[in-house]
């Protein structure tokens, strides 16, 4: 069913509509945290660990499925991924009846989710594109074009209908996945990505993975309460669901304008996440000021400067390992995973004990880190 040679634009539309449909229920769980959270009258602290689940799922996984990717192809594991999906979403809308059942089901999607960002990231490197920046920073656009349709979810089926009606809309995006798949992803050539090895040494690797665990903690932290954050500053429930859309826009638009320029860049990418996420920082400690209008406002520059890094690590570590991208990128996305796990966990916490302010100059003070240890790497990609 292969087209001979797919062109950039379907593979890139094939990796940015995959990364969305295996994305979307961890960002959903965030969006409906205020609907669901009354349903099962479970507090910011232990809800925390419903969206935790999700992503300790994806980082206990990723190294794993970057090896297995290696081993059985993009395209055989990306099928699977988006079937593995839909069958999830669908059981949480429809059999999920109690708080243990959801967080069981998010980590299998969390294991999904793992394993397609290693598959997808392999389809492209292995296409050998002529602007490979570019369609990185479409396929990164993804993760927050998944947020922002969780956003959207929050007052068009979840303020309306209840949460679980916002499930089919990932069920629908994640078969238009594997219908692109069937299309465009080439299955042949897997001898080749067995014997390929990370070019980049485990050191690198690691120290990227760190940098992401920080980073990743702030983006995770963004994703995560946003909705109820701006509820708390005192904007209604449908007006905080479209603030994360809007949000979510903002850093789509980032991504994109970043990517018509990434390939001509001479900036080394690690040294342009940091920069950008600095400004970030600065907007997620205005979170802090709760009044709906600075609410409003600082989300909208958090996301835009404080959510682009993984188009540059990304890009990093795809253009320095090639054919072996997706074991590298298996490596380096544990440490993302994890940061994305802790976030929840550590700020609902934090929420419960001491309230938003707070927790959101913590995650300021994190992300700072992340930007400065992303500066110290940035020679290494």
């Amino acid at each position: 069913m292969n087209p001979p040679n797919p062109s950039p634009a379907q593979l890139t539309i094939t990796a940015v509509v995959a990364t969305v449909a295996c994305v979307y229920p961890g960002f959903l769980v965030g969006a409906a945290a205020v609907q669901i959270r009354s349903e099962f009258a479970v507090s910011a602290g232990r809800y925390g660990w419903a969206m935790a689940a999700y992503f300790l799922a994806a980082s206990a996984t990723s190294v794993v499925t970057g090896r297995i990717v290696q081993q059985v192809g993009p395209r055989r594991q990306l099928m699977v991924c988006l079937v593995a999906t839909m069958v999830c979403q669908v059981m949480i809308a429809t059999s999920a009846s109690s708080f243990f059942q959801i967080v069981v089901l998010l980590g299998v999607c969390g294991v999904v989710n793992a394993a397609n960002q290693t598959a997808v990231n392999l389809v492209l490197a292995r296409a050998q594109l002529a602007r490979l920046g570019l369609a990185m920073a479409i396929k990164q656009s993804g993760m927050p074009s998944a947020s922002m349709v969780a956003g959207v979810a929050v007052p068009v089926l979840a303020v309306r209908f209840g949460w679980r009606w916002a499930l089919p809309v990932g069920v629908g995006l994640a078969l238009a996945g594997l219908v692109l798949v069937l299309l465009f992803v080439d299955g042949s050539g897997v001898g080749e990505l067995r014997r390929a090895q990370p070019r980049s040494s485990r050191r690198a690797l690691m120290s990227a993975l760190i940098v992401g665990l920080f980073l990743a903690f702030s983006a995770g932290s963004l994703t995560s309460w946003t909705v109820s954050s701006g509820v708390d500053a005192g904007l209604s429930e449908s007006m905080a669901g479209w603030m994360l859309s809007l949000g979510a826009g903002s850093g789509i638009a980032m991504r994109l304008l970043i990517g018509l320029r990434l390939d001509r860049m001479t900036i080394q990418p690690y040294a342009a996440a940091g920069a950008l996420t600095t400004v970030g920082a600065a907007a997620m400690a205005a979170l802090a000021f709760r009044t709906g209008s600075s609410h409003m406002l600082a989300t909208v520059i958090a996301f835009g400067a404080g959510w682009v890094w993984p188009v540059f690590s990304n890009y990093g570590i795809m253009r320095a390992n090639g054919e072996a991208a997706g074991a590298a990128s298996g490596i380096t996305q544990m440490g993302i995973f994890l940061g994305v796990f802790a976030a929840p966990v550590v700020t609902g916490s934090i929420i419960d004990h001491q309230g938003f302010a707070v927790m959101w100059l913590v995650v300021a003070v994190v992300a700072l880190v992340g930007s400065g240890l992303a500066f110290r790497i940035r020679h290494e990609f």
